[in-house]
């Protein structure tokens, strides 16, 4: 039976790469696949409350040791070198035939773990390409080696997934010319029966709720701004949070709008409650990859207002988009206030609702399966010939 090392440093934070690792594990342990795990220290009980299922116990878990925490300058090769150590150091401890990479943008784990058959990613977003190809000079300088460090390894993937068109879209033009491979969209799987609620807006309270990781991309300060431009309603901001933020958070919450509230690392039925009785879900990351967060906003039965950008545009039709902070408030007042606004809404969310329902964890899991066999079968294949071409030259 083929052994799978699926690979994903950080499982102590509740985001969309940790639900993908936990159903591709899922997936293979239920096609019969040896499968272990190798991830900084891990946390059962944790786990559990990110994912909101224990974690499969067929699975042997190899820890990396403790997350390790950098500080500037060099952030991002500070933590490559020890996350290159810390490879090279299970390189040769471990027998796999397949590594499946689940976290990872920049693909160093087919380099440094170079004993697979085959190499398998789920690429969320090519980053570091992303980020160079916008920056100014003195940025692209500093990102520059990483950047080739990156290249170094897209050939090495012989299957890639992405969560979106737009992140295909973004990897076949940033890594084309590296050899990626065709990337494969297969949607995050989002557990959303427990999210449906079909609430009337009128008899929500007039709250607007953002769901995203306390991390300055995401952009929370536009929830500070609103709330202060619109004192009339309550804005709630919820998210992950870890040590290594803690600094900018802490800045961040001073002088907080009373109106204005800040929930982290909340349980998932207390998240349920505020998205189940809010008007409105705004997201505000531009170019987010995906967006779990919003699809759980809509299936709350919130009238959802995303940034006109990113993967979220394959699912939310351009009146609940918007483009600049004028634009964003403007729709929140007309979902908050307008009767015929609200209407409109109510009459759009079960069309919304049925785009967003193939959404499932049994979709995701069929659809990884169903591209990973092919590799295995090919793989298969190619191992026979060889097999024949031996026997007959010696």
């Amino acid at each position: 039976m083929p052994k799978f090392l699926v690979v994903h440093p950080y499982l102590d934070i509740y985001g969309g790469g940790e639900r993908v690792c936990h159903n591709v594990i899922k997936t293979l342990v239920a096609h019969g696949q040896n499968v272990e795990l190798l991830t900084f220290d891990f946390d059962a009980s944790r786990y559990r409350d990110i994912v909101g299922e224990d974690f499969p116990k067929e699975v042997a878990i190899h820890s990396l040791g403790k997350r390790i925490e950098v500080e500037p300058p060099f952030t991002i090769y500070k933590r490559h070198r020890n996350f290159v150590k810390l490879l090279k150091k299970y390189r040769d401890r471990l027998e796999y035939d397949y590594l499946f990479s689940t976290q990872s943008s920049s693909p160093f784990e087919p380099v440094f773990l170079n004993k697979a058959k085959k190499n398998i990613a789920y690429v969320h977003f090519p980053e570091i390409h992303f980020d160079y190809d916008r920056s100014r000079l003195k940025r692209k300088v500093y990102l520059w080696l990483f950047k080739r460090w990156v290249e170094q390894g897209i050939d090495k993937l012989d299957m890639v997934f992405c969560n979106s068109n737009y992140t295909k879209e973004n990897i076949q033009r940033y890594w084309k010319s590296h050899g990626v491979k065709d990337p494969i969209v297969v949607y995050p799987p989002v557990n959303l029966d427990k999210f449906w609620c079909d609430k009337p807006l009128s008899e929500r309270r007039k709250r607007v709720t953002y769901v995203a990781r306390f991390i300055p991309v995401k952009r929370h300060e536009i929830m500070k701004k609103l709330a202060i431009d619109l004192p009339a309603y309550e804005f709630v901001s919820v998210g992950g949070l870890i040590d290594a933020e803690k600094a900018w958070f802490n800045k961040f919450q001073e002088n907080l709008p009373s109106n204005y509230t800040l929930k982290t690392n909340l349980p998932g039925p207390d998240l349920l409650k505020i998205l189940q009785d809010s008007r409105i879900y705004v997201h505000l990351m531009e170019g987010e990859h995906f967006g779990i967060a919003p699809v759980e906003g809509l299936a709350s039965g919130c009238a959802t207002l995303v940034h006109n950008s990113g993967g979220m545009k394959e699912f939310i039709p351009d009146e609940f988009r918007w483009e600049t902070y004028d634009d964003l408030k403007q729709k929140i007042v007309k979902y908050m206030e307008t009767e015929n606004a609200s209407a409109s809404w109510e009459s759009k969310r079960q069309q919304l609702w049925s785009k967003i329902s193939v959404l499932t964890p049994e979709t995701f899991q069929n659809n990884i399966w169903s591209n990973v066999q092919i590799l295995i079968e090919q793989n298969k294949r190619v191992t026979s010939i060889g097999k024949e071409q031996n026997k007959y030259s010696n």
